[in-house]
């Protein structure tokens, strides 16, 4: 009994045959279980092919794909009853709340009614929208218009500036004084000027009264501060900033 009830799990598989030696090499039973193996773009075998009952299900048996409702969103207009002003479906045929038939005359009239004045209030609706968008665009556009014309000013007014110390500049070199007195083509009417700018505050200085002193002195630091090199103050003014 007890050898019977434990028979059964003798049989599982097959027999393997003789086992080869530690030392022997092993051959393969079937060598040529990979070639059954489909490579890509090769047919499967039928043996190793999926069933066609497998596949079944997936196949669209006369039936056709689902259709989707295109219909634009004015034309989709939900009824609502003229006796107890429930909105009902689409395509309801009588009132959900008190029975009342939706293809009445009166209700058609209603309906009829509520669609134009939901349209009439969708339009208002896209003309208001579209005002603010285009006020919006339009301020959009004058806001890069006036950025635009305070860039072209900038530049304008820079142009100028730069323009105007470009001219100024020979004025300046080496030093205010000898860049005014080198504009002088005469040599000796150069010279000439020359000395009366240094000799005028001297003399007012010397020999004038108390308010000529004070003219002299003024001018004679006027006459100091132009003979100093423009580079020097261009030094100084840097390390300062």
């Amino acid at each position: 009994m007890s050898s019977n009830k434990f028979s059964r799990f003798q049989h599982i598989e097959r027999a393997r045959g003789e086992k080869p030696s530690p030392d022997g090499q092993v051959k393969l039973q079937n060598g040529g279980r990979f070639e059954s193996v489909a490579g890509p773009g090769e047919t499967a075998p039928a043996s190793v092919a999926v069933p066609e009952a497998h596949v079944e299900r997936f196949k669209l048996h006369g039936q056709t794909p689902l259709a989707l409702d295109h219909e634009p969103t004015q034309a989709q207009f939900f009824p609502r009853c003229v006796r107890c002003e429930t909105t009902n479906g689409r395509f309801a045929q009588a009132c959900t709340t008190c029975g009342a038939d939706l293809q009445s005359p009166e209700q058609l009239a209603d309906n009829a009614r509520r669609g134009r004045e939901e349209a009439q209030a969708e339009a208002q609706l896209r003309e208001q929208v579209a005002g603010i968008q285009q006020a919006h665009h339009d301020a959009a556009a004058e806001r890069l218009a006036d950025r635009q014309r305070y860039q072209e000013e900038l530049a304008r007014a820079f142009e100028k500036e730069r323009t105007f110390a470009g001219k100024l500049a020979p004025y300046f070199e080496p030093c205010l004084a000898l860049g005014l007195l080198r504009h002088i083509r005469r040599p000796l009417v150069r010279w000439r000027t020359g000395a009366s700018v240094i000799g005028l505050p001297l003399l007012l200085v010397s020999f004038g009264n108390e308010a000529l002193r004070v003219v002299g002195l003024y001018m004679s630091v006027v006459v100091i501060l132009s003979f100093i090199p423009t580079s020097l103050l261009r030094t100084k003014h840097g390390q300062r900033e």
